[in-house]
Formats: C-alpha cells, sequence, structure tokens
C-alpha cells in the first residue's frame, strides 16, 4: 500500500504459504515461509517475524529466534523451524 513516498509491506501476509517472496527492487532481500528445515552455506542476515527458528551452526552450536531478534551467519547453517515460521532473508552481493 503506497502513501506518498512510503509503501507499507506487510511482511508476514507477504509470504507464501511455502517457498520464498522477493522483494522488488530489494536485490537479496525476500520473506520466507519456513516448515521443514532449510540448509544454507554463505553468509545470511535473518530477521525473525514470526514463529521460533533455530539456526543450527557447526561444532553443535546454535541461535533461537524469537520474533523481532535477528542473526548474521556466515558459514554453513541449517534453519530448523519450531512449527511454521516467517523469516526475512538477506543475501548479501
Amino acid at each position: 500500500m503506497e502513501n506518498g513516498s512510503g509503501t507499507l509491506l506487510p511482511l508476514a501476509r507477504l509470504a507464501p504459504r511455502a517457498g520464498a517472496f522477493q522483494l522488488p527492487g530489494w536485490p537479496g532481500l525476500q520473506v520466507l515461509r519456513l516448515s521443514t528445515p532449510q540448509s544454507g552455506e554463505a553468509r545470511r542476515l535473518y530477521v525473525l517475524l514470526e514463529g521460533e527458528l533455530l539456526v543450527d551452526l557447526p561444532g553443535g552450536d546454535y541461535l533461537h529466534l524469537r520474533p523481532g531478534d535477528a542473526a548474521e551467519v556466515t558459514g554453513s547453517h541449517t534453519l530448523t523451524p519450531l512449527g511454521e515460521v516467517v523469516v526475512l532473508e538477506w543475501k548479501p552481493s
């Protein structure tokens, strides 16, 4: 929804039932709706919008994200949702 010089982006509602929604005009920025684990290998920034998410890291370490939490990861990792989650993901170029 546009209003003058701003646009409202209801990120949690933009996420499809499964998969990702690329934000137009924002390269590398997408909204994901996850219900099963997803692996990643590169640098990412995650901001959790809904649900709870574990970010499994090498060596048995992990991060437990709750809505509003963010995590930057720089290598191999696995996103493990606790139920269904919505997360904003940024892939820097």
